[in-house]
């Protein structure tokens, strides 16, 4: 099964560097991505808002700051245990050039 995004977004908002429980570093924020597609030959103009969040060295040292545009690589799970809303778990980063 595959569960792989590649995204270009920009950062909505940033939340503050938290903790786990467990003592791992969080950084939740949400990103908004606007683009334009072709569907059944068609344009069409797909916008969206997801929920995302980077864990350990990247949170850490996490270099961005909201209203830039970022190109990323991760997965998609639900939030947690009782929440199924789905989340975006960053893997990879860069800043997006253009």
């Amino acid at each position: 099964m595959n569960n792989q995004v590649c995204l270009s977004a920009e950062i909505k908002s940033l939340d503050d560097l938290r903790y786990t429980p467990a003592g791992l570093p969080i950084l939740q924020m949400w990103l908004s991505h606007e683009s334009w597609q072709t569907e059944l030959g068609e344009r069409y103009l797909a916008k969206m808002e997801i929920q995302a969040k980077a864990l350990g060295d990247m949170a850490l040292n996490w270099p961005y700051r909201q209203g830039t545009m970022i190109e990323i690589i991760g997965f998609i799970a639900q939030k947690g245990v009782r929440n199924p809303r789905p989340i975006l778990h960053i893997q990879q980063i860069n800043e997006y050039k253009g």
